[in-house]
């Protein structure tokens, strides 16, 4: 029986893989270097259907460079509520690239380590390199990797609160890293250097601070109020 399993991201993506994995996992844990947008809404079916089943997930990101995009985590927060651990990275003097999955099951657990952020090229079109690591006969190895996300997540994090995410926000700007890509017959779009470009656009779909206005008329719905306004000013971004 193959116990651990190399996935090269050529002709075998991550995502492939994962989908399984979190069709029986009991429990997930992830910590990324950055979440993408992007990421979030491939693998939402999936996290709703995490939410539904009351399953436990803990999330481990970073906010260096303002690559961690603030409607990626509105997304997670709106999916999952407070149902969810979400936390930065928080240890201002020291570099934080590390990205792993845990699942755990009734039978055993995995892990996915390697180089793929929380981002749909990551998981579905990059050459991204990973492993998928088995608990059973490679337990000295998932276990020391898991005390030290354990260490990293209690002692070296800040809990994503609403008001730590409304800072986050607010204080976000678009990294170096973001680039405006031309798309045919000169219509433009910026996407994140990690991002493979896409020409088709969902229609009515939400995407950057639309997800945050959204998000916080459906916490002020939830206080009892039954009027909001948001305001804000128009630009040329297609």
């Amino acid at each position: 029986m193959t116990t651990i399993k190399s996935i090269t991201g050529y002709d075998d993506y991550l995502y492939h893989h994962m989908k399984e994995s979190f069709k029986k996992a009991k429990k997930i844990d992830i910590i990324v270097s950055f979440l993408m947008e992007s990421g979030v809404k491939l693998l939402e079916q999936d996290l709703i259907e995490l939410k539904t089943k009351n399953i436990p997930i803990r999330i481990l990101t970073g906010n260096y460079l303002n690559i961690t995009q603030p409607s990626a985590l509105y997304r997670l927060k709106d999916i999952f509520g407070d149902s969810a651990d979400l936390r930065f990275f928080n240890e201002p003097n020291r570099s934080f690239h590390a990205k792993s999955y845990f699942f755990e099951y009734e039978d055993g657990a995995d892990m996915y380590i390697g180089s793929s952020n929380l981002s749909k090229s990551a998981f579905t079109s990059g050459v991204e390199w990973n492993f998928k690591l088995d608990k059973l006969t490679h337990q000295v190895e998932y276990e020391q990797y898991y005390q030290v996300f354990e260490d990293l997540f209690y002692n070296h994090s800040i809990k994503i609160t609403d008001a730590e995410l409304d800072f986050y926000s607010k204080n976000w700007k678009k990294n170096k890293i973001y680039q405006t890509t031309p798309f045919p017959n000169t219509n433009f779009t910026e996407v994140a250097a990690d991002e493979a470009p896409s020409y088709v656009t969902d229609l009515y779909s939400p995407r950057g601070a639309q997800i945050e206005a959204l998000y916080h008329l459906k916490k002020t719905r939830e206080e009892g109020f039954d009027k909001g306004l948001v305001v804000a000013a128009t630009d040329a971004t297609v």
